[in-house]
């Protein structure tokens, strides 16, 4: 991929998103939401600014549509890869495939590993995405900024060259940092690169090797995150870094005890934490926490085929009779083993159908999708080849059947 370049880029100015939405807020305020995705062992993060801007840092290992889609986010203006490790950027080809992407950034380091290769691919492929590599510059996102630290040079493992960011939005501060170890903490706090934040993303899901004393006497956090799977190999987060972020935090939150956790900051400073796992010991500022599970899409009625779920996105920018391919569902496989599509068919409720080719398959935690309009269909990519809309924005059903027409899901919104 091309170099760094665009010292400043002003994506509140670039026109793009126009469906965006603004984040949601509590009270009267505005608010930057920052949403640490549930995705067990990995890191995906969803910023989305009072203004309906988006940037997501990292998409965990695997496809991470399912809480785009409960979060409502249509697209995305910045798209962070920290490092090339499975567990950060499994799930961002799936991210660029399903929904528009204004810029793309990564440290410039490859990787030997096919899931590396695969993204590049996506992102060669797809010319509307701009590449950006991490560089000192700040990104404007609406009314927050996102500075890019600098990364240290050298034969370095790739998480000592994670992407450091520095999210402000008036007093209220968070530091992200991918899965950055000693070296690359020593490495910013030498050179007064660290501030005072009220949130910290804990580097490396709370291993022993991704804290520092003097790192975290410069942070001083209020809120710590650990992005953390339940009963992980690495038996992360660990104590020693528990401990540590204890000491310095109000409030420690981890992905595998409180699933999704949104921290909402406010110019003045104040925060407020919002998980879907309540539990009334945790909450920002002594309030307890707040179920976000709502709005998500409208539950899928399975008769058999466990590990499949199908959603429909119904509501193409602009006239949908004009963006047939702005509208599609998407039929994902979140079991371990490939499932054969072969004369499956999707119908809406006008028994409209279309009936997957003979080799079609959705392999192990990836998705498909099925555009209305034309198109060459490449295995992952399906069109139903329709002249018109077929999802009706006010509500369908989508049903999906097994080569002996029988019922497998059914989604209705």
């Amino acid at each position: 991929m091309p170099g760094g370049w665009l010292p400043l880029v002003l994506l509140a100015a670039c026109g793009f998103g126009a469906s965006a939405q603004p984040a949601p807020t509590r009270g009267q305020d505005p608010s930057v939401e920052i949403t640490f995705l549930d995705v067990g062992q990995g890191d995906a993060v969803v910023i989305r600014s009072p203004e309906g801007r988006t940037a997501m840092v990292d998409a965990g290992r695997l496809s991470p549509l399912r809480f785009l889609q409960q979060m409502r986010v249509d697209s995305i203006d910045l798209l962070v890869a920290t490092h090339p490790h499975a567990d950060h950027i499994g799930g961002l080809d799936d991210v660029l495939t399903a929904r528009p992407v204004r810029f793309f950034m990564d440290n410039g380091r490859p990787h030997t590993t096919e899931t590396y290769a695969r993204l590049m691919a996506t992102l060669e492929r797809l010319e509307e995405v701009t590449y950006l590599q991490a560089t000192p510059r700040t990104i404007v996102l609406g009314s927050v900024s996102l500075e890019v630290l600098p990364l240290p040079t050298g034969e370095l493992d790739h998480n000592d060259r994670s992407v450091g960011l520095v999210l402000r939005y008036g007093d209220f501060t968070a530091f992200l940092s991918g899965d950055s170890e000693r070296y690359e903490l020593g490495y910013w706090t030498e050179r007064g690169r660290v501030p005072d934040v009220t949130l910290l993303k804990a580097p490396h899901h709370g291993s022993v090797n991704g804290f520092t004393r003097p790192f975290l006497e410069n942070a001083r956090p209020e809120v710590v995150v650990i992005s953390v799977g339940a009963d992980n190999e690495h038996g992360h987060p660990r104590p020693e870094a528990m401990t540590a972020y204890e000491t310095w935090a109000d409030r420690v939150l981890r992905t595998d005890l409180h699933g999704s956790v949104t921290v909402l900051g406010y110019r003045d400073g104040r925060w407020e934490v919002v998980t879907t796992r309540g539990d009334d010991s945790v909450g920002a500022r002594g309030e307890a926490d707040v179920d976000v599970a709502e709005g998500a899409p409208a539950e899928r009625d399975a008769a058999k085929g466990a590990g499949l779920s199908l959603t429909v996105v119904p509501d193409a920018p602009g006239n949908d009779h004009h963006r047939l391919n702005g509208e599609y569902a998407i039929v994902y496989n979140e079991s371990a083993t490939d499932v054969a599509l072969g004369g499956w068919r999707l119908c809406d409720l006008r028994s409209r159908c279309f009936r997957f080719p003979p080799d079609a398959r959705v392999v192990a935690g990836r998705q498909v999708r099925v555009f209305t309009g034309y198109g060459m269909s490449d295995g992952v990519s399906f069109f139903m080849n329709n002249e018109r809309a077929v999802w009706n924005n006010d509500g369908d059903e989508a049903s999906l059947y097994d080569e002996l027409g029988a019922l497998v899901l059914r989604y209705v919104y």
